[in-house]
């Protein structure tokens, strides 16, 4: 063998090991990269687990707090009928309005008739109906609860409770700072209901407008019931009327009626309760 023959099998050998240092190195990465996806797996699953028993835990303190607190149960009437409507008035009540269930202006708003409604001078008057509800708790402790909106607790009786008159739950601590009914909190007691009524109310024209929508909702008010500070839950329902009380007049453009009773189909959607725990919101909250 001379010089160049073995020059050139040197370089073929280096060549060759070169290859296999290669070739190793990629087993190498390839065992890594195995070795990276196991334990991003492994980590994977130790979160996967960790939040689940995390979840387990916090549905185990919430099925014990919901054993102990106040449970709610409402139940509506229909809306009124017929509607009511002020000349005077062209949008809910805000801030210190008048309420519309103070006397004045209940007096002021007549039941609305059979006579046609004519736009636009009849388009911006509220009509409201009135909605009577009745509240009962079913749980094990007592529960302060109020109404946000257009709303108060009353005395008397429901065809939803037939046969029982029903008393206005005591007022939080006798407190009697509040000029008005709203946000008024009253206590109720386990086993107890609590008769309320409140308006849902908007303008002619808007009614007029609900008219061809496919969920007709004319307003809304929420129930809150607030339990001991010890379990921190508050728990909101959402009462809501849904209907179309006006139809337009054939052939007269610009008159609307009340609707025939076919075609109104005015009734209260009572929303599923929304419970929170107050004990697990952060303190950034």
């Amino acid at each position: 063998m001379n010089l160049e023959d073995a020059a050139d099998l040197g370089t073929a050998l280096a060549a060759i090991a070169t290859l296999v240092l290669v070739g190793f190195g990629v087993r190498q990465l390839i065992a890594l990269q195995k070795q990276v996806e196991l334990g991003q797996q492994a980590t994977d699953a130790a979160v996967t687990a960790a939040e689940a028993a995390q979840r387990a835990v916090l549905e185990t303190a919430r099925t014990r707090i919901d054993e102990q607190v106040a449970r709610l149960v409402v139940i509506s009437e229909d809306p009124q009928w017929p509607p009511l409507r002020n000349p005077l008035i062209s949008s809910m009540p805000a801030g210190d309005e008048s309420r519309l269930f103070d006397s004045l202006t209940l007096h002021g708003s007549p039941e609305v008739g059979t006579d046609d409604l004519i736009f636009p001078q009849d388009a911006n008057q509220l009509m409201w109906f009135v909605v009577r509800g009745v509240v009962t708790n079913e749980g094990r402790s007592t529960a302060r609860i109020r109404l946000d909106g257009e709303g108060r607790f009353i005395e008397g009786t429901s065809n939803l409770i037939p046969g029982e008159h029903v008393e206005v739950p005591p007022v939080v601590g006798g407190w009697q700072g509040n000029p008005s009914y709203l946000f008024t909190e009253h206590l109720l007691r386990p086993g107890k209901s609590a008769l309320f009524e409140w308006a849902a109310g908007c303008t002619i024209a808007e009614w007029a407008e609900l008219h061809d929508q496919p969920t007709p909702a004319g307003g809304f008010i929420y129930l809150k019931a607030f339990d001991s500070a010890e379990h921190g839950v508050v728990d909101s329902v959402k009462v809501e009327v849904q209907g179309r009380p006006l139809q337009p007049v054939p052939q007269r453009d610009g008159h609307w009626a009340l609707s025939s009773p076919q075609h109104r189909h005015m009734g209260v959607v009572v929303w599923p309760t929304q419970r929170e725990y107050r004990s697990e919101v952060s303190p950034g909250e």
